[in-house]
């Protein structure tokens, strides 16, 4: 009853906030459903990620980076927008523009699941390239 009443006060300061639209950010934000826009990655988005994890494969990381991507696989919007945050200090190896566009890869549900993938991929070519040579 309390609540009630506090954030009845609330939207009486504000004409344009209802409960309903409330109600329909918050279920926005906390949606664990993909929408038609939020599952394809263009090309500069697929080319910042081979770029990646071309980064992570010179410092020969791949396994901890898997490992870390699949733990923090469930809080990656959070992660975007923690990066907004870090972006002075991070924009070590992108130019800002690819920064940016990273975050957005990341925003993305399925931004994470991508990069795992092409990591794995990346990692198995890699694992055979050995195998090949042995054979010859």
């Amino acid at each position: 009853m309390y609540l009630q009443k506090f954030f009845s006060r609330i939207f009486s300061y504000f004409d344009k906030i209802d409960r309903q639209s409330v109600r329909q950010g918050f279920r926005h934000a906390f949606s664990v459903g993909t929408s038609c826009e939020n599952t394809t990655l263009s090309e500069k988005e697929q080319a910042l990620i081979s770029k990646l994890v071309t980064i992570v494969e010179k410092r020969k990381l791949t396994v901890p980076a898997s490992l870390f991507l699949e733990s923090v696989q469930p809080l990656n919007y959070i992660g975007s927008q923690m990066m907004v945050f870090f972006r002075p200090f991070l924009t070590f190896f992108f130019t800002p523009a690819e920064y940016d566009l990273l975050q957005g890869v990341l925003e993305k549900r399925d931004g994470i699941k991508k990069i795992i993938e092409e990591l794995e991929k990346r990692e198995n070519i890699i694992a055979e390239i050995p195998k090949e040579s042995k054979k010859q």
